[in-house]
């Protein structure tokens, strides 16, 4: 064990003496963050000066920052995703010199499903946050590398396919964002469970893996509800599944780990079952607060750090240094905000306490993309800003990843109630897991539980929402009933609205309540009027 051990921290010691150039420019990006961000831009403008949408926008002619808002318009993705199609379908170089290695889904607010293109360039700016990120936390905790890691890896709910170019489609697995970059050596500390496409399988498999490692020193995860509804079992002594999947594990583990395990639950925390455990790195701002204090309560042991944001279009923060938030991760894309004025401006003119939306350019090829997250500036780090993830721009909801936005809720609505009736979605946080209740207001004799399976099954259509189900993080929609037809059910909206601080007439009908203080009280007035529920 001792022997397996050193080994482990050899890998950490060499991945940390190969990341000190990587944190050497980051620092100086940190320090002049104006300079940084606009070098790293024209670069990227320059290496594709030669692609379809390069030319299409005069590339050549960009000579500045202030050039490029002038000559490349915003985009969403459904404004970017022609091009998205031609580099599906082209052999030629349509958003990007080199064609991308792969395509990876993700979803949005604006469509079901996304396809972003991940060319070399782009995995090696997201491998420099993650080195800068992975290389700050052995600073902080260098006990990480005491023992074993979990890196949070879930089996895909889609095989991968190929373009009709020849393209990937999906990648093989998450390790391969790490290929070719020192981070790769450290794959050697990981637990890593099988994959099965049976998620029932790799599921118990990944926590029999987890309650069987004494050494686990390191857990890294996206949302602190995976975690839970992954370690469910574990706390949870009442339901008939939950201890059935302990016995199985039981019956799994050598006799010290099986009393280690009994200990763990008899106390309600994993000292025992973890004592290595050093830190826990998962989102920790916005929705995903009050789920992280939550959890850690589990883990007093353990230090939590914040994940910063990262998505499958790229990275906005990465954690680094001290304070709150974490710094905008001006080495590896070309970053814009939009503030409540509408003006986009360069990542140094953030303002103390601003939130705005953000825009990425990326060696990916999208170029001044609306990633739909908002952020708040909070401090800096030397000269460059600190923010924290508040949440999702307009009107959309993100628990857990789900990524429910207002258009597609609409259309589930209307799939499900008829014209003549009311309805809305609200997130229901207060409970793990989370879930989604449908308020309605309908002159129909309908079961409720007939119309919350209609709706959880169109939901299910969206990609990311049917991911959160299928991984235990979300749980089933509800319906409530309200009578009194859909003025009844307007004056509920506006009341709970203007109870939570928007203005009388600035109120606006919504079919889904994204907004979760307004959510809560919404929830909180229906079930003072006692609205039946299933």
């Amino acid at each position: 064990m001792q022997a397996d051990g050193d080994v482990k921290r050899a890998l950490w010691q060499s991945f940390i003496d190969s990341a000190h150039a990587t944190l050497d420019h980051w620092q100086t990006h940190f320090e002049h963050p104006e300079q940084a961000q606009e070098r790293l831009l024209l670069g990227m403008l320059s290496a594709n000066r030669d692609c379809a949408f390069g030319r299409a926008h005069d590339f050549a002619g960009i000579r500045n920052a202030s050039d490029f808002r002038d000559k490349v318009p915003m985009h969403t993705y459904a404004q970017l995703q022609p091009w998205i199609e031609r580099a599906r379908h082209e052999s030629g170089a349509v958003l990007t010199t080199r064609p991308p290695l792969f395509f990876e889904r993700s979803s949005g607010n604006s469509a079901l499903q996304k396809l972003i293109p991940y060319t070399p360039e782009f995995l090696a700016q997201l491998q420099g946050s993650l080195t800068v990120w992975l290389a700050d936390m052995y600073r902080q905790v260098p006990e990480i590398s005491h023992g074993s890691g979990y890196w949070s890896m879930s089996p895909p709910l889609q095989q991968p396919a190929i373009s009709a170019n020849g393209i990937p489609v999906g990648s093989v697995s998450d390790l391969q964002y790490l290929q070719g970059s020192a981070i790769a050596g450290l794959a050697g500390t990981l637990l890593i469970p099988d994959l099965a496409h049976d998620v029932v399988h790799w599921r118990r498999q990944t926590l029999l893996a987890l309650v069987a490692d004494a050494d686990l020193s390191f857990i890294s995860v996206w949302s602190p509800t995976f975690l839970t509804s992954l370690l469910q079992p574990l706390f949870d002594t009442e339901t008939p599944e939950s201890r059935q999947t302990c016995a199985w594990l039981e019956a799994m583990l050598p006799a010290s780990r099986k009393l280690a395990l009994r200990h763990a639950r008899a106390q309600g925390v994993f000292t025992e079952l973890w004592p290595r455990l050093a830190a826990v790195s998962c989102w920790m701002d916005g929705p995903s607060h009050g789920y992280a204090v939550q959890l850690a309560a589990l883990f007093p042991q353990a230090r939590w750090l914040p994940k910063g944001l990262f998505a499958t279009e790229g990275v906005v923060s990465v954690p680094f240094g001290e304070g709150q938030g974490c710094p905008l991760a001006i080495g590896s894309h070309y970053l814009e905000f939009v503030g409540d004025d509408g003006l986009p401006r360069g990542a140094h003119s953030l303002r103390m306490g601003e939130t705005a939306q953000v825009l990425l350019t990326t060696g990916a090829g999208l170029y001044r993309y609306a990633l739909g997250d908002r952020v708040r500036m909070v401090g800096k780090h030397a000269g460059t800003p600190r923010v924290v993830f508040v949440g999702r721009s307009a009107s959309a909801c993100d628990l857990v990843g789900e990524k429910l936005d207002e258009q597609l809720v609409e259309g589930v609505l209307a799939q499900c109630i008829d014209s003549a009736d009311s309805a809305c979605l609200i997130p229901d946080s207060r409970n793990t897991p989370p879930h989604y209740v449908a308020l309605v207001s309908t002159s129909a004799v309908t079961p409720g539980q007939v119309l919350a399976n209609s709706i959880e099954t169109v939901l299910q259509g969206s990609f990311h929402y049917a991911h959160a189900r299928t991984l235990g993080q979300l749980g089933p929609v509800r319906v409530r009933f309200v009578s009194g037809g859909a003025q009844t059910l307007a004056a509920l909206l506006q009341r709970a609205a203007e109870a939570t601080g928007v203005r009388a007439g600035d109120v606006k009908p919504r079919a889904l309540i994204s907004r979760l203080d307004t959510a809560n009280a919404l929830l909180a007035i229906t079930e003072e009027f006692e609205c039946p529920h299933l």
